[in-house]
């Protein structure tokens, strides 16, 4: 099965497809007018639509309903994002087709980058949600302190990754199998430890990821990793 998103679709609408999915759709998979094609919009439902060709425009008539699934992954990920552009643009690709619920960009006291095309890693996650035909498109926050991503955390579950020799947990062993979970993943030089403190006084608990000591989108996948095993 081959998956299309639009944002805005419900029984009954007709949606413009744009050229480069048109193309896509009409010279790539060769489907003809009056094929059927799969459709979501990103929030649990999976719509069947009818190709139709007019011309220069490719329109998608919406006429039934295939399923809704009800959201599972209750996960925030908040890193910082990479010096190194396409590293990020990886990690989010990877993470949506794992599955999360929510990607937080934090900006630290030691972030290398602080700007972010969040338009593109938007284009990311659409073109990672449609190859591996999930049906909920992951929220991508636009970059915020850490200290603002703080106070408005609300996971069920908090925990701060770092690599300080100080007590922690294995995420494993913090995680809680349908508890929801916001996990705080630092730039490449780690949070600073007024960063980590702040977190702790704020419910966090401070978590290891294994003995390796791993790149900042390494760190923040294997967290996405392992959630979704605690969750299965």
């Amino acid at each position: 099965m081959n998956l299309f998103y639009h944002p805005e679709i419900s029984l009954g609408s007709s949606v413009v497809i744009e050229s480069a999915e048109a193309v896509h759709i009409t010279k790539v998979l060769r489907k003809k007018d009056g094929d059927l094609i799969h459709i979501t919009d990103g929030k649990g439902s999976l719509f069947e639509s009818k190709l139709v060709v007019e011309g220069r425009k490719t329109l998608l008539l919406v006429d039934s309903l295939v399923r809704t699934e009800a959201e599972n992954h209750p996960l925030e990920i908040a890193v910082c994002p990479t010096k190194n552009n396409e590293r990020l643009e990886w990690f989010i690709e990877k993470a949506v087709e794992i599955g999360v619920g929510k990607i937080s960009l934090i900006q630290a006291e030691h972030s290398e980058r602080v700007h972010v095309k969040q338009e593109r890693l938007g284009r990311v996650a659409v073109s990672a949600m449609k190859q591996s035909l999930k049906l909920w498109l992951p929220e991508i926050v636009e970059l915020q302190s850490f200290d603002t991503w703080l106070k408005g955390c609300d996971g069920d579950i908090k925990c701060i990754a770092h690599c300080f020799d100080s007590e922690k947990v294995f995420l494993k062993n913090a995680l809680q199998r349908g508890k929801s979970a916001s996990i705080a993943i630092g730039p490449e030089g780690d949070f600073s430890r007024k960063e980590i403190e702040l977190a702790e006084q704020n419910g966090f608990v401070s978590v290891s990821l294994g003995n390796s000591r791993l790149r900042t989108e390494t760190a923040a996948l294997a967290a996405v990793h392992t959630f979704e095993v605690i969750n299965q």
